[in-house]
């Protein structure tokens, strides 16, 4: 096997939105450490639903899905996280756009993946 070499610093993603009034504003998209990570995990997995069989077969309850892994990950330029009742506020493309990354950075895209083939 060959060396295995890996870096603590969570990764990160610069992130400009624009406001209704044509402000910048700055953000960061930050990678989430194991015990986020696992938080969310857990909180997603209350939401799934499952057929007699015990199959997964979607989610049953998508409120705040997208704003619930964000507001985990999404800082504002003070270092702040961005609250759900602000996300809430974004438009839904702008919300799927940061959710795809957010996943990348922290590696559930992967998770999914997986999830997927299991079934």
């Amino acid at each position: 096997m060959k060396e295995l070499k890996f870096n603590l610093k969570l990764e990160e993603a610069p992130v400009e939105i624009t406001d209704v009034n044509g402000t910048n504003h700055t953000y960061k998209l930050r990678a989430l450490n194991g015990a986020e990570r696992d938080s969310f995990l857990n909180i997603m997995s209350g939401r799934m639903k499952y057929n007699d069989l015990g199959k997964m077969q979607g989610l049953k309850d998508y409120t705040d899905l997208h704003a619930s892994l964000l507001s985990r990950c999404l800082y504002t330029d003070e270092e702040k996280l961005v609250t759900i009742s602000e996300l809430r506020l974004f438009p839904a493309t702008v919300l799927a756009g940061l959710f795809d990354a957010a996943q990348e950075l922290s590696g559930l895209d992967k998770e999914a993946k997986k999830a997927a083939k299991n079934d």
